[in-house]
């Protein structure tokens, strides 16, 4: 299938930049399942001289962002169930572990599988987001359903329950980590909605759910957001919600790990969405049985993909130095 570029808000001009969408650019897509994975890299040095970083929320007061983006890897897939992308950049990358994100949501009705990385040196600031949305039919008996959601990682220092908050001891430049999860279920009486790949997603507020709010029959089945108190692996969610025969579930699954100044947070083990009840001793049970029918992938997903890295303000230099020379030898053969 052919590319051309995807003008969406968010592919901006940079020193290094890739962004391509497929042909079907213009028109929008009908999905029923979705992924979407990111990392994004800073620099928070106002100076590749400076030897702590003195930005990125490196005090109390407002800290600039400005110019600090490192790098930029995106991925969404509209009508697919898997995404994945990592870093490159040694911002990111910790002992041979790169920042990364990944979703997998290929498995049963309700099964999505979110895997995570955020790697931070002492100098940098990382963060990931991975994105789930998969859809199931349901044709059986009115009943009470539970989506299970439970975390799980490993980190170098405990995780704060607030990202924008000091280290141990109350240090701004100590190392920090900081997750949040959201999982939201809505319903539709048709199978599947539009998604305009022109609008920028907004994973940590808005979701895929926000354009399928206008298809027919649209329903809130329920919602949870932890944006604070995840400080121990093994963190689980329950939510709670209605099925009704002739109505096509939504569940889509949010990640986001957030590190710096030395932070590291591995969640590649995972954070997992399951599909289950509620027994009579109040015990989950994961139920994914003949009355759910998940729906199938897109022959041809649309796949969209930023990549955005900018060079060390050096690295321009010695560029732009032998980008002058090269002008220069240019000049003396024509001379």
């Amino acid at each position: 299938m052919g590319t051309s570029t995807w003008t969406a808000s968010r592919c901006v001009a940079a020193a290094v930049l890739l962004c391509t969408l497929s042909a079907a650019q213009a028109a929008t897509v009908a999905i029923s399942n979705a992924a979407f994975a990111a990392t994004y890299v800073r620099d928070c040095r106002s100076s590749p001289l400076v030897t702590n970083p003195d930005r990125c929320e490196a005090s109390p007061l407002p800290t600039a962002f400005d110019n600090t983006m490192r790098d930029t890897q995106e991925m969404m897939v509209l009508g697919g169930t898997v995404a994945s992308v990592q870093t490159s950049l040694p911002h990111g990358i910790v002992a041979g572990e790169a920042s990364r994100s990944y979703i997998d949501a290929t498995g049963a009705a309700g099964e999505l599988v979110l895997r995570q990385g955020a790697f931070s040196r002492s100098y940098s600031r990382v963060s990931g987001h991975s994105l789930g949305l998969q859809s199931f039919g349901y044709s059986g008996a009115d009943e009470s359903r539970t989506i299970q959601n439970v975390l799980t990682f490993d980190a170098n220092v405990i995780p704060n329950a607030v990202l924008r908050t000091p280290g141990a001891g109350g240090n701004w430049l100590a190392p920090v980590v900081y997750m949040r999860t959201r999982v939201s279920v809505f319903s539709l009486l048709v199978d599947s909605f539009d998604y305009d790949p022109l609008i920028p997603i907004e994973v940590q507020n808005i979701g895929f759910k926000a354009q399928a709010a206008a298809a027919f029959g649209y329903r809130l089945e329920g919602e949870i957001n932890t944006y604070e108190g995840i400080v121990a692996s093994g963190h689980t969610t329950q939510l709670d919600f209605n099925v009704e025969a002739g109505r096509y579930y939504f569940v889509e699954s949010y990640l986001g790990l957030w590190a710096r100044f030395g932070g590291t947070l591995d969640s590649t083990h995972t954070f997992r969405s399951t599909l289950g009840a509620i027994n009579d001793s109040g015990s989950f049970v994961a139920d994914q049985g003949a009355s759910f029918t998940a729906a199938a992938p897109l022959a041809e997903p649309l796949r969209l993909v930023a990549s955005l890295t900018v060079p060390e303000p050096s690295t321009l230099a010695v560029a732009a130095l032998g980008l002058a020379l090269m002008g220069v030898a240019g000049r003396r053969r024509r001379g």
